[in-house]
């Protein structure tokens, strides 16, 4: 099916379905400074339909690049306001399900398979790189690590190690395995700008979906009613981090920044950023020379990636169809306890690595 005709398509789906939940969505109180959540969801799946729509008609040449390049952007805009709407406001209980007690145990065993499979993969199709094989071994450790120390870990001096360790390796794959083809984007003008859009907003992004920004300030109780500063720690990731902690209800907006979050967004956001402009630079190289680069592969090897980044805001969508319901999603999140976050992060990280190397030819076996 032709990708535009899919794409209109699957906005009218939509548009029906957010129909049927609008009304349990406004039952709920689901809105965001007035405006229906369904309508922020809209607003982002038709973004993304935008954006891919015109990707699209810009590879079949029924667009000029600059009538794409500003449609996409002006769709990548208005799908990041409408996830960020998602992110903004959920339905949530006061409590957590009573689900707790499995946490630990599908910790373990997920992180015991996760170990297990980087040691079976690693030998059989990279037994000349155990690096990636010692990455998946520090990316299992980093879901168990919550449940195997006393209080969670949250200020064991191993928390610190293993974050240092876990960006450190991913560093060093990428200086091993993609550096020659990232230094060229040096020189490359438009994929540099495009890698740094992309990093940028998925940053800002990152940011609200996992909570460290919002620009809807609890007004419970307790809450400030001026500009506030606080200096205090944060236990996010692993472990607790040095963090400022803002208020300014006159904007308004609040949130924290701590070491550990601007390491997270570092790291992800580089991913995200140097995938995108690899990918620009070759469609660029692979149209000059009379190619065509796979539209859907750009799409799956950036936005899908991406998005695993971005798995909080999963729970903004459920809430838009299943109200209070979707809870128990939310707090699988929010959890430290919960593997699903460190799940989450280790897909994000794998992906968009193994997505890198792929794209630059690192990853071939070496036999």
């Amino acid at each position: 099916m032709h990708p535009l005709r899919a794409a209109g398509r699957a906005g009218g789906s939509l548009l029906a379905v957010a129909a049927l939940a609008s009304p349990a969505a406004a039952h709920s109180g689901t809105t965001h400074a007035g405006t229906p959540h369904w309508l922020l969801f809209v607003l982002a799946f038709a973004g993304i339909a935008g954006a891919v729509g015109t990707l699209a008609a810009f590879r079949r040449g029924r667009v000029d690049g600059t009538t794409a390049a500003a449609a996409g952007f002006a769709a990548v805009l208005a799908g990041g306001f409408g996830l960020v709407g998602l992110v903004e406001l959920q339905v949530v209980a006061e409590t957590g399900p009573q689900i707790r007690s499995i946490y630990p145990t599908a910790s373990l065993l997920i992180g015991a398979a996760m170990a297990v499979g980087s040691l079976v993969v690693g030998r059989l199709r990279w037994p000349e790189r155990p690096r990636y094989t010692a990455l998946g071994l520090l990316l299992a450790a980093w879901v168990v690590y919550p449940i195997l120390l006393p209080n969670g870990g949250t200020y064991h001096p191993l928390g610190y190690v293993l974050v240092a360790t876990v960006v450190f390796a991913v560093g060093y794959v990428v200086r091993r395995d993609a550096w020659a083809v990232l230094q060229s984007l040096r020189r490359d003008r438009r994929p540099l700008a495009a890698s740094a859009l992309a990093g940028g907003l998925f940053t800002v992004f990152f940011a609200f979906s996992a909570g460290t920004v919002t620009v809807n300030p609890d007004p419970g109780v307790g809450a400030p009613t001026d500009a506030t500063v606080l200096f205090l720690p944060v236990a996010d990731p692993l472990v607790a981090w040095p963090a400022v902690e803002f208020v300014f209800p006159s904007v308004p907006v609040a949130g924290f920044v701590s070491v550990g979050t601007l390491t997270l967004m570092a790291l992800l956001g580089g991913l995200v950023a140097a995938n995108v402009g690899v990918l620009v630079q070759q469609a660029r190289a692979q149209r000059a020379a009379g190619g065509s680069a796979s539209a859907l592969g750009m799409v799956a090897t950036t936005g899908a990636t991406a998005c695993c980044c971005c798995a909080p805001a999963f729970y903004g969508v459920l809430s838009v169809v299943f109200g209070a319901a979707a809870t128990p999603a939310y707090w699988a999140f929010m959890d430290p306890t919960s593997p699903v976050g460190g799940v989450f992060f280790s897909a994000s990280v794998l992906l968009m690595l193994g997505s890198l190397v792929r794209a630059t030819g690192g990853g071939r076996s070496l036999q």
